[in-house]
């Protein structure tokens, strides 16, 4: 990361707001956005946890963010400027998003490079910036502050609102839909043809056409080498805020709600809405045409054969409520011990029988 060079009380008064700083104690110089354990003498850290405290015995930062909780102990290790936060986290995430994110505008190749092929049809706006290799198809239509990055396609009739940030390597299919702040990262494919065939009475597979579309709504963030299919018909969208992680997969007519978070390796058959704020952890999965609820968690490899009409955490395959699931799993763990005693006792009513 780039040196930073800027004030602890231009952060405040700039972001104060937006990154849940209720003051400011002191004023210095920062250099640079450190981790805790690397800090250097002119960083700015974030302190969550009384556990971290040796750090900063260590390494003593010039700033220190960190809730009320924690502010006399920061004084008393001769710490002399700090940031108080209403919510130490989401300080974290909007400073290191408005100081210490790579500037996807800062190109080598400048605006566009000239081995992007576009359709004479897209008018690119000037804040924008394209890559090298790109193409961009007929009647794309383009928001502000676009970054698109070397070797992504935007097929024909595809849109993109603003601040869209399209990393390397991405297939956007025709007619998908992007809002704004959507961020697709390294491979992934959006608008390959869902998985659609019929057999016939040889058992021969026919494609069926997917002639439906994407939509992402706002704030939804694709990880690397995710696959996100288009809809047989209508539609599969994403709504506002998701999160999916590398290598998830949603098939055609998925409908994800708002705030929820798939992560690596999960996967989505067709037709299956997911609920508002739903956790998936890695390589859980969903059967096709089925509902989960709001608030839903699923961890421990999670596979979905039915649907879920209750908020709650989940485990197992088929699922289990996680209570249920984590007694199981201790029984589990006991189950050669427990044969082995059915088994000590059926021998011993035998010779009791026999006798």
């Amino acid at each position: 990361m780039e040196p930073m060079q800027i004030l602890a009380s231009e952060i405040f008064h700039s972001i104060k707001d937006k990154a849940y700083l209720e003051s400011l104690i002191g004023d210095c110089e920062i250099g640079r956005i450190s981790a805790i354990e690397d800090a250097l003498p002119d960083s700015i850290v974030f302190l969550e946890k009384k556990e971290y405290f040796k750090y900063l015995t260590e390494r003593k930062p010039a700033v220190v963010v960190t809730s009320n909780e924690f502010v006399n102990s920061v004084k008393e290790l001769g710490i002399e400027v700090i940031l108080i936060s209403k919510n130490v986290g989401m300080s974290h995430a909007m400073i290191k998003q408005t100081y210490g994110d790579r500037n996807l505008f800062d190109s080598e190749w400048g605006r566009i490079h000239p081995s992007a092929v576009i359709h004479e049809s897209v008018k690119i706006p000037e804040s924008c910036t394209i890559g090298p290799n790109v193409v961009i198809g007929k009647n794309v239509r383009m928001g502000e502050r676009c970054a698109i990055l070397a070797n992504s396609v935007i097929e024909y009739n595809a849109v993109l609102g603003d601040d869209v940030w399209i990393y390397s390597g991405v297939m956007i299919g025709h007619e998908v839909e992007l809002g704004s702040r959507v961020i697709i990262k390294y491979g992934s494919v959006l608008g390959g043809e869902g998985f659609g065939f019929v057999q016939d009475e040889k058992r021969a597979y026919h494609r069926i056409p997917q002639t439906g579309k994407i939509v992402l709504e706002d704030d939804v963030l694709i990880g690397s080498n995710c696959c996100i299919d288009r809809a047989a018909y209508r539609e599969t969208r994403v709504k506002r805020g998701t999160k999916l992680d590398n290598i998830c997969h949603l098939a055609h007519n998925v409908v994800i709600g708002e705030d929820a978070i798939l992560t690596a390796g999960c996967i989505i058959a067709g037709s299956t809405t997911i609920g508002n704020r739903v956790i998936m952890s890695g390589q859980t999965g969903v059967l096709d045409h089925l509902t989960v609820a709001d608030d839903v968690i699923l961890v421990h490899k999670a596979g979905v054969n039915s649907s879920i009409k209750k908020a709650g955490a989940y485990a197992g395959t088929p699922p289990q409520p996680i209570n249920d699931y984590m007694k199981n799993m201790v029984i589990g763990r006991k189950l050669v011990d427990m044969k082995n005693q059915i088994s000590n006792l059926e021998k011993r009513l035998k010779e009791l029988e026999g006798k």
